[in-house]
């Protein structure tokens, strides 16, 4: 059986402990916190794991403007490559082995005015680097998550991010595969599992409606073939939300705590039944 967990960051202010308490009470493995080193109470959130018995997951990187992982201003680079070892710094003391990062800005759909993409590929690789010989020295290992279209121009196809991930050749960087993005980006997903195998550490579920698994159309049983084909060991977690053009709005709303309830149970039993099934 799989480890299953659910994000944090989509919960909008609901209190954290509520989050530790509806996981606890349907059964998931985990949790997944959102890479928000200088916000979050580290020490709270190492003190409810032990609570609840339940282990993180990884963290999901949030990447606005200001953290930029391809700009070639040294000054905005910076604020991007700190910003990312200071969550390996986090993902230390709360156990995380995964930090999932996306190079561009998300909602940075167009490519900007005086860059070309491959000089923005390059510094990327340039800027992942250094962040990643600090998460090397700590074994934390970054998970790049291709995202789609409508939110990036940048890495938005699994093989955008295998090509990415295998120039860079780096032990600590690896890729995540997510789902919804998977939905509207990929031909087939079982065949694009398969391309990125030697490179997947984590998983993402959410339905083609960014829905709870079950409530769209995405094949998740086809899924579940191929993870057990490919080997993979790593955990699923759920990063349904509401729908919203940026998904970034989801960590500012007034917590739909009863839709969260209803999700988080619908996920894990849908997604439960499924892996018996193969």
């Amino acid at each position: 059986m799989y480890k299953y967990s659910m994000t944090q960051w989509i919960v909008g202010n609901e209190d954290i402990e509520y989050s530790f308490q509806r996981l606890k009470k349907n059964g998931y493995d985990g949790i997944e916190f959102a890479a928000e080193p200088y916000t979050i109470d580290q020490e709270r959130m190492v003190s409810l794991l032990k609570k609840y018995e339940m282990e993180c997951t990884s963290l999901c990187g949030i990447f606005p403007e200001e953290r930029d992982l391809t700009s070639r201003d040294p000054e905005c680079a910076n604020t991007a490559i700190q910003y990312i070892k200071d969550s390996v710094d986090f993902a230390v003391k709360v156990g995380a082995p995964y930090i999932i990062v996306v190079p561009s800005p998300v909602g940075r759909v167009a490519l900007p005015e005086g860059y070309t993409y491959d000089e923005m590929w390059e510094n990327a690789k340039k800027n992942l680097k250094i962040a990643a010989d600090y998460a090397a020295s700590k074994n934390v290992k970054l998970a790049v998550e291709a995202i789609n279209r409508y939110e990036t121009y940048f890495l938005n196809t699994l093989t955008k991010a295998y090509k990415f991930v295998c120039e860079m050749n780096h032990p600590a960087v690896w890729i995540m595969a997510d789902m919804f993005h998977m939905s509207l980006e990929e031909n087939n997903i079982g065949a694009s599992l398969r391309m990125i195998a030697d490179r997947l550490i984590h998983v993402h579920i959410a339905d083609n409606t960014r829905e709870a698994a079950g409530l769209g159309k995405t094949d998740f049983k086809e899924m579940f073939y191929v993870l057990r084909d490919i080997g993979y060991k790593g955990p699923l977690t759920m990063e349904f939300m509401p729908r919203l053009a940026n998904p970034y709005e989801s960590g500012d709303l007034e917590t739909k705590s009863h839709l969260m309830d209803k999700y988080a149970e619908q996920a894990i039993n849908y997604m439960k039944t499924l892996e018996k099934s193969v």
